[in-house]
């Protein structure tokens, strides 16, 4: 009787064991994060990480999936591309956990790629928009994106733009290869229709300080354009708007989605009012969108600040809830993946999150709104 109950237990632990070992375990499933949570795309990543908190945490309250809760295991890259690497081989090889999330960057993305891809892990919603880490320059069998790519932002900025009647853009871009991708999607975006940018500015990688903006601001300036699309996200981008107004410049201000409107309204009050920038999510205020709507009722609940990135990780964290659940009572990643990729995931509360044709495109929503007073979007 003893050895049959040891040997009951040892195929329970051996069981369980093997479960572990891809992050599922009796009572939770574990999935990894890297991300910057200190240096200068911090607000970004940690409002990500909060919305995907409040989905997780109302599912676990709930149960969580077939009995099991949700946790995410995070770690901080600090916006560095080989740390955010040696983060993933600690999650992956060491913690074993069942998917990466929510990485940020573009350069951190690019480097996460082929690794995942040699592990078999799934890649969950790295924040970027970067056309070059995306089908269909670049196709990853774990990887799926859930925000439009900034090709899409800025084909829908210049296309304003020229029926407006404006033809002198210039353009301020951080020299990395987030930055480098939007010189290059603005420069084919004015070439289709036969135009250059009026100028060029560079800003260094990742410093973030009135110094550092200054020649890019001095350059965009002697270019003389109307509008000035601002290629970069963190607190650059109101250093150099600062920089640019104090400069007595009046150009029309563009910014990407991923310029972080609540920050923009915070560091620069007044200056940031007039600013057009991309949306590629609903508006938080506003929307009727059911999806929208559970955002702005559990934020409320927990008295947190909501934002457009707190929704998008919400999203997020709602479409691997689905797939977990899709995957099975006993999911794998290879289970994960094939729900993530399902015909049936178009949509969650009513928001496009993916292309038919290509499920790890990400969503086709953008559209541009203008910062007006108190920092409210307006449509």
């Amino acid at each position: 009787m003893q050895r049959r109950s040891f040997l009951a237990g040892a195929a329970a632990l051996a069981s369980a064991g093997r479960a572990f070992a891809q992050g599922v375990g009796r009572g939770e499933i574990v999935l990894g994060q890297t991300a910057d949570f200190s240096a200068s795309r911090a607000a970004i990543a940690k409002a990500y990480a909060q919305g995907a908190a409040l989905h997780f945490d109302k599912v676990n309250a709930a149960g969580g999936v077939n009995g099991r809760r949700i946790r995410v295991a995070q770690l901080d890259d600090a916006y560095d591309t080989p740390r955010a690497l040696d983060n993933a081989r600690e999650l992956v090889e060491r913690r074993q956990v069942f998917a990466l999330v929510h990485s940020v960057g573009t350069g951190i993305t690019g480097r996460l790629l082929p690794y995942v891809d040699e592990q078999g892990v799934p890649h969950v919603h790295p924040l970027t928009g970067a056309d070059q880490v995306r089908p269909p320059m670049h196709t990853s069998a774990q990887t799926f994106f859930l925000r439009a790519s900034y090709g899409r932002e800025v084909e829908r900025i210049v296309e304003q733009l020229h029926t407006l009647g404006i033809r002198r853009i210039a353009l301020v871009y951080e020299d990395e290869p987030f930055g480098h991708g939007i010189r290059d999607a603005v420069q084919a975006a004015m070439k289709q229709r036969g135009g250059t940018p009026a100028a060029l500015g560079v800003l260094p990688f990742n410093q973030a300080n009135e110094a550092a903006v200054a020649p890019a601001v001095a350059a965009v300036a002697r270019g003389e354009p109307a509008a000035v699309i601002v290629g970069s996200a963190g607190p650059s981008v109101e250093h150099f708007i600062r920089g640019y107004r104090a400069a007595g410049q009046g150009a029309q201000l563009y910014c990407l989605s991923v310029s972080n409107v609540e920050r923009l309204h915070k560091a620069l009050d007044h200056l940031s009012r007039g600013i057009v920038v991309a949306q590629v999510m609903p508006p938080v205020q506003t929307s009727n969108l059911p999806v929208v709507r559970d955002y702005r009722a559990a934020v409320a609940a927990r008295a947190e600040p909501g934002g457009t990135f707190g929704l998008e990780g919400y999203i997020s964290a709602h479409m691997i809830v689905q797939a977990l659940h899709a995957a099975g009572r006993e999911p794998t990643r290879a289970a994960f993946v094939q729900a993530l990729a399902s015909p049936a995931l178009t949509h969650v509360g009513g928001f496009p999150v993916r292309f038919r044709s290509e499920p790890r495109e990400g969503s086709p929503y953008v559209n541009l709104a203008i910062v007006g007073p108190g920092g409210k979007l307006v449509q």
